[in-house]
């Protein structure tokens, strides 16, 4: 699976939520006969491929947090919906804890996601002040 991230730090965050979020649909799914963790794992590829793609073709800062937004948010509203799709009167405690655990472990990708994109905008705002600075440089005349 090719993962699209910011930097180093921002794709093991996404691997981890990644790994979390199956983690939960299998648990929810574990006892079924068919085949429904496999079928979700195919909904995660389709949105890791759409979120892949529109970062290439997007430009720009808020295009950038745009993006950096959409993964997880996609997986939380799928997976929510994919586990709402299973729940019945046996396993309704459990998909309800599920639940809240997806929406609070995006809460926290979230954050960290935001510190993330604050650092870059910060590096970048940096870089531009010393470019700006090194073009302007005062030159004594000889």
């Amino acid at each position: 699976m090719n993962l699209s991230s910011l930097n180093k730090q921002h794709e093991d965050m996404l691997v981890r939520y990644i790994k979390s979020i199956q983690g939960a649909v299998y648990e929810a799914t574990e006892d079924d006969e068919v085949n429904k963790f496999l079928d979700f794992n195919e909904i995660l590829e389709n949105i890791i491929n759409y979120t892949n793609a529109f970062n290439k073709l997007s430009k720009g800062e808020n295009k950038r947090t745009e993006w950096a937004y959409m993964t997880p948010n996609l997986m939380l509203y799928a997976t929510i919906g994919f586990l709402s799709g299973i729940k019945n009167k046996q396993n309704a405690k459990l998909i309800d804890k599920l639940s809240d655990k997806l929406f609070n472990m995006t809460v926290d990708f979230i954050g960290e996601t935001t510190d993330i994109l604050e650092d870059i905008q910060l590096k970048e705002k940096i870089q531009a002040e010393i470019l700006t600075f090194k073009e302007h440089k005062y030159e004594p005349n000889n």
